[in-house]
């Protein structure tokens, strides 16, 4: 929230000075003491300006009869000493100016939040980001977007997804505009869901950027088509794809068994949601693997699900997975394949930690990366990458870690084909 527009003169200068957080915030009282008059000369346009509006307020304002506002003359109706201002009359200055008191603004726009955050009940993570700006508000700080309705809406919106939707689609509802969204806020929205989506995992709009072009680095940075994804909003078709012997039921229907399908099973999101697996005979291995040429890469064994990881899964698609643990042998192994990277390290974490607990990495080991980089498959490693790396808790993937760091190399796992 911007500032409450001034106009050049002297109620505005009177204004602008009491406009703070302190009066925004209701704690500010008593009388402001204004005495730099070559800055109101300055501000009004001039010494007879400032003399004939100095008048004005002292005769034809009731903060003037009252004596709220009072002029210090050095000489009678010639010239200024000083100004003293209760703080009370700056309500009768706003309206004489024909702007809206900023006290009054402010006390508006927390009412405005209040009923925003009251359509979206006990959702915990989108209560907080309206708690935090109520805060900011209630303390008399600036908050741009308390005035943006139209985000609130957005947001709010995004809570009551359901089922996936197409970004557009989504568009369409909120905005009736289908690309007003990827347009204007899809940006936006993306900031609030990194910061309070319970989904967010750090950094996971840079997963799969490494190697790229900067420019289309830089797209994928801005669009954040990942959290949205997870909140279900979706630009791109999702699908999940396996091969195995993996059996699902639709709702009640009967059991598909993808056993016969030795060359993959791919299924929707609108399937997924209504998809339970309900077994997994004779498997002793779960491999999840990051890049699809490797997985197609991989053939059919009767005793392995191989996974096509595609990046961070969809809350469903972790609904999905977390089930398997439930039908597989406790001998069953689970195993990931990704991109010796940055990335690729916070993919196999994000898995370990919501999916899988038990999940290993496979072809990621020092040994893996340093005949890689013997084969002359080594991809520098950006500055900016870097000092993320450098930071991150790398679990099991540690000694990887420090090989990338040490080496200034990254490896794609479609380099190991």
């Amino acid at each position: 929230m911007g500032k409450t527009p001034i106009k050049h003169t002297l109620a505005g200068y009177i204004i602008k000075k009491t406009d703070t957080e302190g009066y925004r915030s209701g704690k500010l009282t008593g009388e402001k003491h204004l005495n730099k008059i070559t800055e109101m000369i300055e501000f009004v346009g001039g010494r007879r300006k400032l003399i004939d509006q100095a008048r004005f307020i002292e005769n034809n304002t009731q903060a003037g009869h009252d004596g709220k506002i009072r002029i210090s003359w050095i000489q009678v109706n010639s010239d200024i000493k000083k100004i003293d201002c209760d703080v009370s009359s700056i309500p009768e200055l706003c309206r004489l100016e024909g702007v809206e008191d900023s006290r009054a603004k402010q006390l508006r726009l927390i009412e405005s939040v209040k009923q925003w955050k009251s359509e979206v009940g006990d959702c915990d993570w989108i209560c907080r980001y309206y708690d935090d700006i109520l805060g900011r508000l209630e303390a008399g700080k600036s908050v741009t977007e308390a005035e943006e309705d139209m985000r609130f809406k957005c947001i709010n919106a995004i809570t009551r997804i359901k089922a996936p939707v197409w970004e557009r689609v989504f568009s369409a509802k909120v905005f009736k505009d289908s690309k007003k969204f990827e347009k204007c806020y899809r940006q936006k929205m993306v900031s609030i869901l990194t910061k309070y989506s319970p989904y967010y995992e750090k950094d996971m709009e840079d997963y799969d950027t490494e190697g790229e072009e900067d420019d289309a680095k830089e797209d994928k940075k801005k669009s954040g088509l990942e959290i949205l994804k997870m909140h279900g909003i979706m630009s791109y078709a999702q699908t999940m794809e396996w091969k195995g012997p993996l059996s699902y039921r639709i709702d009640d229907t009967c059991v598909i068994d993808t056993s016969k399908q030795i060359y993959g099973t791919i299924i929707n999101t609108q399937t997924l949601e209504h998809a339970s697996p309900v077994s997994l005979a004779g498997c002793k291995r779960i491999m999840t693997i990051e890049n699809k040429a490797n997985y197609e890469s991989m053939q059919y064994d009767e005793n392995t699900l191989y996974i096509f990881c595609h990046g961070y899964f969809t809350p469903k698609e972790v609904y999905f997975l977390k089930k398997l643990s439930l039908i597989v042998s406790k001998e069953c192994e689970f195993l990931h394949w990704g991109d010796m990277d940055f990335g690729g390290i916070s993919i196999f974490l994000f898995i370990k930690d919501r999916i899988f607990e038990k999940l290993m990495p496979y072809r990621m080991g020092v040994a893996d990366f340093e005949e890689a980089l013997k084969k002359d498959a080594g991809i520098p490693l950006k500055a900016s990458t870097r000092e993320k790396l450098q930071k991150k808790d790398a679990g099991l993937l540690t000694e990887l870690k420090e090989a990338i760091l040490e080496s200034d190399k990254t490896i794609e796992q479609e380099r190991l084909l």
